[in-house]
């Protein structure tokens, strides 16, 4: 974990099915230990720290966010409100383009074209406010669910005969496809480091192609993201699998990302929990994961965590807090944040 002298920055966390309240203290444990290492530093900067550079600011003029949001903010609060994405994405193009053309009957079009980068960030800034304003303010989330409300769950195994495990899990518009392939015990992976040769019996490996958001891009081999999420998705399983003297077999899953709208990460580990098991691999525990958001107001104390973000909520939220366990305890968190940091109250 990170963290400031007050609030948490980052927490990322593999465990044995740790319960809540001790996953708790670890957390408090460990930043009682940061905020001596915070003091250490400001004594550091006291003594030798330099004065802080000055900066041009770049941000959208006062006058141009001003005329966004008179023409845009309750017509994207109505735009937004839908759970289907790409009818959302179709409604905001729609008030985006009212309100180009609105700029260009008021400024003309040079001054659009100077300006168009500006433009464009006030209509994102406008979008974010009025997403925010809802679920804050007037307790509505984009798709009409209540705070603490999960998506509808859909899933199916068995779906290929030629893979020996495979199962498809839906979380709202968030599709995964997870396939097992059993081998020999010879065909783990071997890793040839620095230090001596190790080698891994469960290798989870996840893909999210560009179609999955409605992208046309190159295939290419996996990006940073693509590890990460395979790696969080084999650390939340790993406590669960049997040892090699009981299942004397190398695992492989694979993930594919069908549909993305926030979340796949954690609808992979529950996906690949049904397809294990479909597999015939006797795992101690069913493994789920979700993600939580996080809406923050003037105060520290003036927030609401949102169950089951999906996209617009992760882009325009605070906070991306992936927790994957079973019903005994924690195995796996990652935590992503766009603020200053979390009180211990929002942990």
């Amino acid at each position: 974990m990170s963290a400031t002298e007050d609030k948490v920055c980052m927490i990322e966390a593999g465990a044995k099915e740790v319960p809540d309240e001790k996953m708790l203290e670890a957390i408090k444990a460990g930043h009682e230990e940061i905020k001596k290492l915070c003091k250490f530093i400001q004594e550091i900067k006291s003594e030798v720290g330099k004065k802080k550079a000055e900066y041009k600011s770049f941000a959208v003029p006062e006058e141009m966010v001003r005329f966004v949001d008179e023409l845009a903010t309750e017509k994207l609060k109505e735009a937004v409100q839908t759970d289907t994405k790409k009818q959302r994405d179709e409604n905001v193009t729609n008030v985006d383009n009212f309100v180009i053309d609105e700029y260009i009957k008021k400024y003309g079009e040079e001054e659009y074209q100077n300006n168009k980068s500006m433009l464009s960030e006030a209509l994102y800034k406008a979008e974010k406010k009025a997403v925010r304003t809802l679920v804050k303010e007037e307790g509505k989330r984009v798709d009409g669910r209540a705070h603490d409300e999960i998506r509808p769950l859909s899933c199916e195994v068995g779906l290929f005969n030629r893979v020996h495990g495979s199962a498809l899990f839906n979380r709202g518009l968030t599709q995964v496809l997870s396939l097992v392939t059993l081998g020999s015990v010879s065909e783990e992976q071997t890793f040839d480091g620095l230090d001596e040769e190790v080698t891994k019996r469960y290798m989870h490996h996840y893909n999210m192609p560009s179609y999955s958001v409605g992208e046309a891009r190159p295939a290419r081999g996996p990006g940073r993201r693509e590890i990460g999420h395979g790696a969080l998705a084999e650390r939340a399983l790993v406590p669960v699998l049997p040892s090699e003297e009981e299942f004397p077999y190398a695992i492989r899953t694979v993930s594919e990302t069908f549909e993305s709208n926030g979340s796949t990460s954690q609808a992979s580990i529950c996906a690949s929990t049904m397809s294990l098991m479909a597999a015939g691999v006797p795992i101690k525990k069913p493994v789920a994961g979700i993600s939580c958001g996080l809406v923050t107001g003037e105060t520290d104390d003036d927030y609401l965590v949102l169950t089951d973000i999906q996209g617009l909520e992760d882009f325009f939220g605070d906070m991306d807090f992936k927790v994957a366990g079973t019903h005994d305890g924690i195995t796996a968190i990652q935590m992503d944040i766009k603020i200053h940091g979390l009180t211990r109250p929002i942990v």
